[in-house]
């Protein structure tokens, strides 16, 4: 008779696993497939929808740019205005008209290859329509070992899968947090990896490749800053409501999230749906701050790195509620024990 009930349970354990590994390779299909479908609605077909543009010249050409559509305009006085602009990112580009008919185009390649040649070929259309001779003057360019300017892209999103999977490694490995001292050393170890990411892509980016314009240091501080945003994210969301909300913040973040980051053709050329969300998932400010210290002395470093720290102070926040409404439970269910046996 045992034999004939153990001989029964292994069709229903066989179907179990049958259908799980038939989920699995769904989920993992539909992974692929969503990851596709946003990488290429992001990077396939880079089209100009918002280019800010400095202009000095005569009224008649500021007027003509500004009517001209995805294109905004800043009325400066003079060229090292207009080139200061592009210079402190107010703008990604300038159009500036010399007295001697010529016009003179500022980019920032650093600010994005495709964004620099797209402003470029914008500023000619428009100087040959107004018979100017146009000349280009790159501003931030990019390293001679980074020379589309991407590098900055992919330390990024190759740092928040890192950092993800790492936060849920640990989470594997070392438990739920469930009290202050299991906060502390998953704080700790958190960091410490976090600091072992951005320095070996550091050091590679810089030693390797020959990619890094600004100081290594800088890089460094960015990269650790980002890597503890997102780690600290992915660790606060688990602890606060499990393994399956954590997933998902993991699955926004590399399926909109890296393509949100705009890392291939900068957020001027974004659909307004990824262009929407690039200054809010880890990855945009990552990417933006990158390329605000390595070649725009750091202008325009102020909101990638406010938006990286509340990144990271949320998921913190998240981890401490979640540890002090554990440690209460806990005392609550002493308290508890305790009345009984008295």
């Amino acid at each position: 008779m045992g034999r004939h009930h153990e001989s029964e349970s292994h069709p229903a354990g066989d179907r179990a696993a049958i259908r799980t590994m038939i989920l699995a390779m769904i989920g993992l299909t539909i992974f692929v497939v969503a990851m596709i479908a946003s990488y290429s609605g992001a990077f396939a077909k880079p089209t100009l929808h918002h280019l800010t543009v400095a202009v000095a010249g005569p009224q008649q050409l500021t007027d003509g740019v500004r009517s001209q559509d995805g294109l905004a305009v800043n009325a400066v006085a003079d060229d090292a205005a207009a080139r200061q602009q592009v210079y402190e990112r107010s703008a990604d580009a300038a159009f500036v008209v010399g007295p001697t008919g010529d016009m003179k185009i500022y980019v920032a390649g650093g600010g994005g290859r495709s964004v620099a040649g797209a402003a470029e070929t914008v500023g000619r259309a428009i100087a040959g329509k107004a018979g100017l001779a146009a000349t280009v003057d790159d501003v931030a360019p990019t390293a001679p070992g980074n020379p589309s300017g991407t590098v900055e892209f992919y330390a990024v999103i190759f740092i928040s899968i890192g950092a993800s999977v790492g936060a849920a490694v640990f989470g594997r490995l070392m438990g739920s947090v469930r009290n202050p001292k299991t906060l502390v050393l998953r704080t700790m170890t958190l960091a410490g990896y976090s600091a072992l990411l951005a320095g070996s892509v550091t050091v590679y980016v810089d030693g390797v490749l020959h990619a890094v314009v600004g100081h290594p240091w800088q890089v460094f501080g960015a990269l650790w800053l980002y890597a503890l945003a997102v780690g600290g994210a992915v660790s606060g969301v688990a602890a606060a409501f499990g393994t399956v909300a954590s997933m998902a913040l993991t699955l926004f973040l590399v399926i909109i999230g890296n393509a949100a980051a705009a890392g291939p053709v900068g957020r001027p050329l974004l659909s307004g749906f990824y262009a929407d969300f690039n200054a809010i998932v880890p990855q945009g400010s990552g990417v933006s701050l990158l390329r605000s210290i390595e070649y725009f002395g750091g202008n325009g470093a102020y909101t990638p790195v406010v938006t990286l720290a509340i990144w990271g102070a949320g998921g913190c926040l998240l981890a401490v509620i979640a540890t002090a409404s554990r440690v209460q439970a806990g005392v609550l269910s002493g308290c508890g024990h305790r009345r009984q046996r008295s």
